[in-house]
């Protein structure tokens, strides 16, 4: 009996701890943003940028993961700052903080820099970073961890239809 349970508990363990298999991992680079603000066009959507290394990311990607499911009309698009990270730790953190998305993306340049300027000109790659698209692509860019309950208002007023 305390064979099966140890079975038992280690094929969930496992289970939850599976990571989707058709997670696409596209390389950020210069003009990746201009690329998924014009995929979203019109669309209310969240571009959150993380770190492996930032506690108050994965607070964040967590606090995301949990309302990802009550908001699927709008799109969640993550995006880890820490050049060419390896992908089975992308998927893992994403698979932790509950997001079962089919396409994510790691910075894939060189110097990092770069890619900061082009998504804003004053952006020195501090972290979390967030950035909100609403219906009209009207953008708001938030520094540091969201407010949850923040989050939930601005998901609502997208929600309306």
């Amino acid at each position: 009996m305390i064979k099966f349970r140890l079975i038992l508990l280690t094929v969930l363990a496992f289970s939850a701890n599976t990571v989707r298999a058709d997670l696409s991992i596209q390389p950020f680079t210069k003009g990746s943003f201009s690329e998924i603000k014009s995929q979203y066009n019109n669309k209310p959507f969240v571009l959150v940028f993380w770190s492996e290394s930032c506690s108050y990311c994965m607070k964040e990607l967590a606090m995301f993961g949990k309302l990802y499911k009550q908001y699927p009309d709008i799109a969640i698009i993550t995006v880890a700052t820490d050049p060419f990270l390896d992908d089975q730790i992308v998927k893992n953190v994403l698979n932790r903080s509950g997001l079962a998305l089919d396409k994510t993306w790691v910075f894939a340049e060189q110097f990092p820099e770069r890619i900061y300027a082009d998504i804003n000109k004053r952006w020195r790659g501090e972290l979390p970073v967030t950035h909100f698209f609403d219906r009209v692509n009207q953008e708001t860019r938030h520094m540091g961890i969201v407010k949850e309950n923040e989050l939930i208002e601005w998901l609502n007023a997208q929600s309306v239809k």
